[in-house]
């Protein structure tokens, strides 16, 4: 299953936002002064030249703030990134999935999986493959982790979404009650490839690739 998320986009949106912000409230502020101004008697031609350094001014301070707040934004997300263990630049990942009988189960309804924000924000892409069974009303359960890279977060997500996913058997298809299945989550950023792995039987005797991680 592959979870895409865009960076670009939703930069250059918060960006426009933004400006767009300013611009209102710079005609704003400088109306309302201007108008406090020439209500006081000041000359039109003065209150002008007032107004226009008062909200040059105000400019000017609201931006120095706004990076400030920024740099204190970034320093925190930083040290959220090492504490989750993330990498400290921009990764991606290549993916192929693997051959194999497919599950005779399908998805009632598309699952909702959310890219952790934090990876999304340093252009982190990661991959969890997730081994789980299937009751015979339709709900995942036992979920457990086979491999996640680089880090537990994207582990979460995916456990996150097939708590409350639903399958329903393929038609023609009569599955036993038993086998666990593998599914693998690929989280990419852009979606520079296409993933069609909708989850595969589970080889009996696998074992987590990475001993280092103890899934929640």
């Amino acid at each position: 299953m592959r979870i895409s998320a865009t960076q670009r986009v939703t930069h250059y949106l918060g960006a426009a936002v933004f400006l767009f912000v300013v611009f209102v409230g710079v005609i704003v502020l400088q109306g309302a002064v201007h108008g406090a101004l020439r209500n006081a008697g000041v000359p039109g031609g003065l209150s002008l030249l007032i107004s226009g350094a008062a909200v040059f001014g105000g400019v000017v301070g609201g931006f120095g703030l706004f990076r400030a707040w920024l740099a204190f934004d970034t320093r925190r997300a930083e040290d959220e990134r090492d504490r989750l263990g993330l990498p400290v630049g921009p990764c991606c990942i290549v993916w192929r999935g693997e051959d194999g009988a497919e599950m005779p189960w399908s998805l009632a309804q598309p699952i909702r999986v959310h890219f952790p924000k934090i990876a999304r924000r340093f252009g982190v892409e990661g991959v969890a493959v997730v081994e789980f069974d299937i009751a015979p009303e339709g709900q995942v359960k036992n979920i457990h982790c086979i491999d996640v890279w680089p880090a537990p977060i994207f582990y979460d997500a995916a456990r996150a979404a097939l708590k409350d996913a639903r399958f329903v058997v393929r038609p023609g298809e009569r599955p036993r009650f038993g086998p666990s299945y593998r599914m693998p989550f690929v989280f990419r950023i852009q979606g520079a490839a296409r993933v069609t792995d909708r989850g595969r039987l589970a080889r009996r005797g696998a074992r987590p690739k990475s001993p280092g991680f103890k899934p929640s």
